[in-house]
């Protein structure tokens, strides 16, 4: 870096920084902080002190950028969860979300996948179980009625899903986990639950309450 300084000296160059924010390089950083305090005080060692100055401000510079993307892809991936979730009644597919969204269905896959760990499918189908184990613990609705409820279309891959995601079947899980919910009657506020069965269990979902038009930016 302190080559790339020599190689292209410019009096005009300035570097913004905000007062406060995250070193993505801080071991580096430091090095080059080091290296300007120990550096000599003779007129022949100036330069090479300004060097490193100029150094760590680039250093710092590159840094605030990398930091900046990060949490701008992190906040895009917490608005397209919400989205999926205030959604999830519809019909989804990564082609028709990405329409929804503005968003070229390639970086939308990639994004989601990079900051969620999962990918969409994966996402969506870890709501529905949610939605189903709140309501094989509160409700005395069959299996099938709950599949329905949950947002699958077919009972048999709601089972299969269901034992794939906590590795008990939706019976299993009713009569291991009935009592504990009797104990502990708190329902995560953010389970889109149906209105007309969050209503018969004293619950009330926080679902759809986000505006579309917030973070769309084509890609």
């Amino acid at each position: 870096m302190i080559d790339s300084v020599k190689n292209n000296p410019s009096k005009d160059r300035k570097i913004l920084l905000p007062n406060k924010f995250t070193l993505a390089d801080y071991e580096q950083s430091v090095i080059l902080i080091h290296q300007i305090l120990s550096s000599r005080s003779e007129s022949s060692y100036l330069q090479m002190r300004d060097y490193l100055t100029s150094a760590l401000l680039i250093q710092l510079f590159n840094s605030y950028i990398s930091n900046s993307y990060i949490n701008e892809e992190d906040s895009r991936a917490s608005f397209i969860k919400e989205w999926i979730r205030a959604h999830i009644s519809s019909t989804l597919t990564v082609p028709g979300i990405a329409k929804q969204l503005e968003l070229n269905p390639d970086y939308l896959t990639r994004i989601f996948k990079k900051c969620t760990g999962m990918t969409m499918l994966q996402y969506l189908n870890h709501l529905k179980i949610e939605v189903a184990t709140t309501l094989l613990v509160r409700t005395e609705m069959s299996v099938k009625q709950i599949s329905s409820r949950a947002y699958f279309n077919d009972s048999k891959v709601f089972i299969r899903k269901f034992h794939q995601e906590l590795g008990l079947s939706p019976t299993e899980y009713r009569k291991s986990y009935h009592l504990i919910h009797l104990n502990n009657p708190h329902i995560d506020p953010q389970i889109p639950i149906p209105k007309d069965i969050a209503d018969s269990i004293d619950f009330i979902p926080e679902n759809g309450n986000i505006k579309e038009n917030d973070f769309l930016v084509k890609k």
